[in-house]
């Protein structure tokens, strides 16, 4: 299987080094719109660097997108049309109408459209939701230190996105209710923002994300009945406490360690061979977003 990683910034070159170290895959091209740095990461992983995503055509199987999220859907839809499958970096669009065109053309062209959510891939967040029953409460937070870079979107769309994923994977109920601040601090956009969203069946989901923070900090909580759950993304390693007949039982959430990146690459290779269904679909992409998007024009109606 040919593969080839579009954008090979800070996130796509370590797609480009697990592709390389991959069996059963070949990586076929490194692409990026600054030609030195297509060399540069093509010459240390033994393949083409290109400029021109073009020039893959006919060459490659499947691709990693990792390019700005405004050129999602105009590189995708373009792969997707020339039988090429593809796992687009989250966000999955810039827009709904975009994400829209994504799925569109993957259903079209009957390749294979995955969204890289890569928590989802997150062993312990795997451990989680296999215990999850009926989360009524989420606190989360995840906090880290400024990097310029994905300046070209909110904090909301950057790291929020991730954590409303798995929210979103977990309580199967239609959101009925958004309430969001958010502010700019380093950038023109909002760098720190919390959010509380209500759904249907009363559940609530507390959420904070910050991008200007002194400390990293990526923890999800979740409450459900006889049930607390706690999960720290970067330590992979979790907690189960319960309430049964009157005992309280506490349980460790100790999955074999493992790279998310490595675990979601693996996962989009085996669907695109086997053509199953993939882990996280274009559809699941697009509640992401959308969600996403109510959270932001909250924050705009808050600042007005």
């Amino acid at each position: 299987m040919k593969v080839a990683v579009i954008g090979v910034g800070h996130l796509g070159r370590h797609h480009a080094r697990i592709y390389e170290e991959m069996e059963g895959v070949e990586l076929a091209a490194v692409v990026d719109i600054r030609q030195d740095r297509a060399e540069e990461i093509a010459q240390a992983h033994h393949t083409q660097g290109f400029a021109d995503y073009q020039e893959i055509f006919g060459k490659v199987d499947a691709v990693s997108l990792a390019v700005p999220t405004i050129d999602h859907a105009r590189i995708g839809v373009d792969l997707l049309d020339h039988g090429i499958d593809v796992l687009v970096e989250k966000p999955i669009a810039s827009s709904l109408d975009d994400a829209r065109r994504l799925i569109d053309a993957a259903a079209r062209s009957g390749r294979m459209l995955q969204t890289g959510h890569v928590e989802r891939f997150n062993p312990v967040v795997a451990a989680a939701i296999e215990v999850a029953t009926s989360p009524q409460f989420f606190e989360i937070h995840r906090l880290a230190a400024f990097t310029p870079r994905s300046l070209d979107i909110d904090v909301v769309l950057d790291l929020m996105i991730h954590d409303l994923d798995i929210v979103l994977r977990l309580v199967h109920s239609p959101v009925s209710d958004v309430r969001a601040v958010g502010i700019p601090i380093l950038s023109s956009k909002a760098d720190i923002a919390n959010a509380r969203v209500e759904f249907e069946n009363g559940c609530v989901a507390n959420l904070t994300a910050s991008r200007v923070s002194y400390e990293k900090t990526r923890k999800l909580r979740f409450f459900q009945p006889h049930d607390y759950v706690s999960v720290d993304y970067a330590t992979q390693t979790g907690v189960i406490v319960s309430l049964r007949m009157g005992r309280v039982m506490e349980r460790k959430l100790e999955p074999p360690s493992g790279e998310p990146l490595r675990i979601e690459l693996e996962s989009f290779v085996n669907s695109v061979k086997t053509r199953s269904a993939p882990a996280v679909s274009g559809e699941d992409g697009y509640r992401a977003l959308e969600l996403a998007i109510q959270i932001n024009e909250a924050i705009a109606r808050r600042s007005k």
